[in-house]
């Protein structure tokens, strides 16, 4: 399929296989990122969430994830054996634990995000604020158009097998 992209105006195809060009290069880089934190994805992911929210029970980790209780109960036993986070009593509830991030891992993230970040940044700096204002649009609507998906297919379960012939399948 010859791509549109040259002409005036690109169509949606256009603009869906941009955006999963960069989904895909994200990912190829988060992969990147944990490999060298010697993590998994499922624990970076946590850790990027400790370090968003801050501090927080298991429990709420759990639910931000959309991890089980016990499945968390293992990354934060390896974000904690690893340095990079931090688990104290809660002084609410002592059979509480209060989870977050450890200094060794605001270094570590500095070291390797900021880099990234100030790439990105210099991107975006070159665009028109009517062209940074489109984008912001377009990135709201599509994590809405996301969001109201995983929702109907009931995020954090398991998924289904496509039906055979399904075409959205091959995409």
């Amino acid at each position: 399929m010859v791509s549109t992209f040259d002409r005036d105006r690109p169509d949606a195809i256009d603009a869906l296989r941009a955006i999963r060009g960069l989904h895909a290069q994200t990912e190829a880089l988060l992969d990147a990122i944990a490999g060298r934190y010697g993590l998994y994805r499922t624990d970076l992911r946590c850790l990027e969430i400790l370090q968003r929210e801050g501090e927080m029970r298991a429990r709420r980790l759990a639910e931000l994830s959309h991890l089980s209780p016990a499945a968390v109960t293992k990354v934060v036993d390896r974000l904690v054996t690893a340095g990079y986070a931090t688990r104290r009593q809660s002084t609410q509830d002592r059979r509480a634990q209060i989870i977050g991030v450890s200094a060794r891992h605001s270094a570590f993230r500095a070291a390797i995000w900021d880099p990234v970040q100030a790439d990105a940044v210099a991107v975006l700096e070159a665009a028109s604020a009517q062209e940074l204002r489109t984008v912001i649009t377009l990135v709201h609507r599509l994590t809405e158009v996301n969001r109201a998906h995983a929702r109907s297919m009931g995020a954090g379960s398991s998924a289904a097998e496509p039906a055979a012939g399904d075409a959205s399948a091959a995409r």
